[in-house]
């Protein structure tokens, strides 16, 4: 490559590619980060047990954020932000694993979307 020019440079590759010119003969790749997310609502044995945080051990372990709380019907609920396979680990997680102490009777998920531009939250957090 001669002095001066500037090679083309690929910064994430987690979303569709937008390609924006440089110059006439370079181009430089840009992408725009996009998160998943999805809300829960866990019903069992899932109250007393740690769930919450265990939960919140979890998500920090896999880099994800959002919030957890326990409801007045017994159940727990919360919402899940961040790259699409930890949001996938943790939806998994909810589903069939839980906490040692907690019996999952089933575990609700609503609002799926992949295509968040910025997070909502910061960390994981206890309501």
């Amino acid at each position: 490559m001669r002095a001066g020019l500037i090679s083309p440079v690929v910064i994430c590759r987690t979303s569709p590619i937008r390609v924006e010119s440089v110059s006439s003969s370079y181009k430089r790749l840009v992408t725009t980060m996009t998160y998943s997310a999805f809300n829960f609502e866990v019903f069992g044995k899932v109250q007393g047990v740690f769930f919450r945080a265990s939960t919140i051990d979890r998500a920090k372990k896999l880099g994800v954020v959002g919030h957890v709380e326990n409801t007045s019907s017994g159940t727990v609920t919360g919402e899940v932000q961040g790259e699409k396979q930890p949001v996938s680990q943790m939806k998994d997680w909810l589903q069939n694993t839980g906490p040692s102490g907690a019996t999952i009777e089933k575990c609700n998920i609503t609002n799926e979307r992949d295509d968040l531009d910025k997070l909502s939250y910061s960390s994981f957090e206890k309501h």
